[in-house]
């Protein structure tokens, strides 16, 4: 099956609330789709980066990245916020290309470093990051919500 690599546009953001919120269960959470869909559909006027993997009309995977200011580097980085590909879509390539496409976003960008994370106990994505050559060091993630806004 052919797959293609793109941008995201306004008209996959159904789609790709939906393969946000899989990844999500895939990873033992749940995503309550709210506001966030019309930020998928004005992409534009964001700093995210989002590209997709289509088959056959149909989204099956997706990567979104953010320009983020590191004070530890005193540098630009490009934190790759999310990668999920579908079970049926693994192992087949889309995750290298996925992953060469933020290398060309960052030289674009001008950024000479990616960083990311992902859980722990996620062994085919560490394997494949480790396959990349990619580098690890492990930290402890914190989450602290603001008791006055709601989520």
């Amino acid at each position: 099956m052919r797959f293609q690599i793109r941008a995201a546009s306004k008209g996959d953001s159904l789609q790709l609330s939906d393969l946000m919120a899989e990844h999500a269960r895939y990873e033992g959470c749940e995503l309550i789709i709210q506001s966030q869909f019309s930020v998928l559909q004005d992409l534009k006027n964001t700093p995210l980066h989002i590209f997709v993997v289509e088959q056959n009309h149909h989204l099956v995977g997706y990567m979104s990245l953010v320009k983020q200011y590191s004070t530890w580097d005193m540098d630009w980085y490009l934190y790759l916020d999310c990668l999920y590909l579908q079970k049926s879509a693994r192992g087949k390539g889309q995750g290298r290309q996925l992953m060469e496409r933020a290398l060309v976003l960052s030289e674009s960008l001008k950024i000479k470093l990616i960083q990311w994370q992902t859980p722990i106990d996620n062994k085919n994505a560490i394997s494949f990051y480790h396959q990349l050559g990619a580098k690890s060091k492990t930290k402890q993630r914190f989450y602290w919500s603001n008791r006055k806004l709601k989520n």
